[in-house]
């Protein structure tokens, strides 16, 4: 085991709190199987707290398998969606009106649920988009911290209200935060836990209501999170769920005049089509939107190199770098660059790419089969405009019979790629990175601005002078100095607040943060004079 691996493993026994590890590995494993029995059911929209069936349908099926059928979904439509704004309308009213602390103390109920879940849930994870135990125990963890930490801020600022000075004799001020009304909240399939609770969260907890749609290949993990708020005691209306696709329940969503407001996670292209959306239709409420990363690291010669290549290998492969915080280019300074590219080959081949919920796995399967079509595609771009040191193609099945149908690829190093290639500036959402030699800390900085997106950045130097000069210069939201567990990816709430600059959100402020609750209110001034009236 080496010493990051050992770190993750350790990591998985602090989220447990109880037992051994081999203990913890036994109940995930346990919970692994017992949830296969409840896979191939039908699964309702859930809307005004009724479940309702449509007439279409969608299927499910587990990426690593993909003859697994998870189950059946209803498709919403425009008619749906309707109906769902009209429930979260006609509960906001009641719904702001409950006093914050009570709201409070409901997420604070369903973290406790989740807590009691948690590894059903988890290995849920492993079914519905192939997230490995570790990966998929810290999510969960991570959609706990947020009910838990958004509670606490809720409290803190006793529902943000807050008295202000007395102007002129006789006159009573106060300054609330108040909700919009209804949210649309779209959450993506590579944290269909974690994000989805973040964003409704945040949506419900400050007194909006909210119309939630899931990615279209993970609805499941949705579902157990409405089971969750209801068994809270969320009243109807409040949150209601509709699943299917972007155009058939997204768009309308998006356009219904009486969405108020939208939280969005995904890619640039969708969240800034929100947000002209908005605009166009002079939708006064915001769009808070996290929107995707090409995330840099930079290697100095005065680094660990130890440090660096797991950082890397960590940050790129792990989950197949399906996260906007999956480091996609790393800058290494021209001395060290021949040995750190051999190390980080090496070590890339001893990844384990396997079925998610084995306890080796670190490269787990693609969600879906455009996922994998784009990876042979910038694959074979990369063969052809550079030189392929490891990886580049799908796992051959025939040499391992382990392994059942499903979308298994080799985690991929690349170099000799030009730093304006495509390959280089754009997103991919694979385990895919490209090695670019550099000359001094100033180039590698350089090119690491040079860039639309400003998410996550990591550096690797025993130098404090760089450190605080890349500090002081970097574009980016996020930033990590010797993270060897893993290079740009894991930040947690409170800690870490995740969220990023440039094209990689629209509002600066970042969940799990002390400034993301108040982005789903707005400010009211009140004042009173004499001594009638209640503020």
């Amino acid at each position: 085991m080496t010493p990051s691996q050992f770190e993750n493993e350790l990591t998985i026994h602090e989220h447990t709190q109880a037992g051994t590890l081999d203990e913890f590995h036994r109940a995930y494993e346990a919970a692994v199987d017992d949830i296969r029995s409840d896979f191939g059911a039908t699964h309702p929209l859930r809307i005004d707290g009724d479940e309702i069936e449509t007439e279409e349908t969608f299927t499910v099926t587990n990426p690593g398998d993909t003859d697994q059928v998870l189950g059946e979904f209803a498709a919403g439509d425009e008619t749906h969606v309707d109906e769902a704004v009209a429930a979260a309308s006609d509960a906001y009213d009641e719904w702001k009106e409950t006093p914050w602390d009570e709201r409070a103390a409901l997420f604070r109920d369903a973290a406790d649920i989740i807590q009691d879940r948690k590894l059903e849930i988890t290995a849920l994870m492993a079914y519905e988009n192939a997230k490995t135990r570790n990966e998929a125990i810290a999510e969960v963890d991570e959609a706990i911290d947020f009910l838990r930490y958004y509670s606490s801020e809720l409290e803190r600022t006793e529902g943000y209200s807050a008295d202000t000075r007395e102007p002129t004799p006789g006159q009573r001020c106060v300054s609330d935060l108040q909700p919009y009304g209804v949210f649309g909240v779209v959450s993506p399939f590579n944290f269909p836990f974690a994000i989805l609770v973040g964003m409704t969260t945040g949506a419900l907890i400050t007194g909006n209501t909210a119309v939630v749609k899931p990615a279209s290949t993970t609805p499941l993990t949705a579902h157990a999170f409405f089971d969750v708020l209801a068994e809270a005691g969320i009243p109807d209306g409040v949150a209601n769920l509709v699943t299917g696709g972007g155009r058939a329940v997204g768009q309308p969503m998006i356009e219904h005049e009486d969405v108020a407001g939208f939280a969005f996670t995904g890619s640039r292209e969708v969240g800034l089509e929100i947000q002209r959306t908005f605009d166009e239709l002079d939708k006064r409420g915001p769009v808070i939107a996290e929107l995707g990363g090409k995330n840099p690291v930079i290697v100095s010669d005065s680094a660990d190199l130890s440090k660096a290549v797991s950082g890397v290998k960590f940050g790129a492969f792990s989950f197949s770098g399906q996260k906007c915080s999956a480091t996609s280019r790393v800058y290494v300074h021209e001395d060290v660059a021949d040995e750190f590219t051999e190390r980080l080959v090496a070590e890339t081949n001893d990844l384990s790419v396997g079925k998610p919920e084995n306890r080796e796995t670190v490269v787990s399967p693609l969600i879906d089969d455009s996922a994998i079509e784009r990876y042979d595609d910038i694959c074979d771009t990369a063969a052809a405009d550079g030189t392929v040191l490891t990886g580049g193609s799908r796992v051959d099945r025939d040499d391992r019979d382990d392994l059942p149908a499903g979308r298994y690829v080799e985690p991929t190093v690349v170099t000799d790629i030009p730093h304006d290639h495509a390959l280089a500036t754009d997103e991919h959402f694979l385990p895919f990175v490209t090695i670019h030699p550099v000359s001094s800390l100033e180039e590698g900085i350089t090119k690491a601005n040079d860039s639309e997106y400003g998410l996550c950045a990591g550096l690797f130097s025993e130098d404090e002078d760089e450190i605080n000069t890349w500090f002081d210069r970097i574009e980016s939201g996020m930033c990590y100095v010797n993270r060897e567990q893993s290079a740009t990816t894991g930040a947690l709430v409170d800690a870490q607040p995740f969220g990023g600059w440039k094209y990689s959100g629209t509002t600066g402020k970042f969940a799990g943060g002390p400034w993301y609750l108040q982005q789903f209110m707005r400010q009211q001034s009140r004042t009173v004079v004499g001594d009638v009236g209640q503020l």
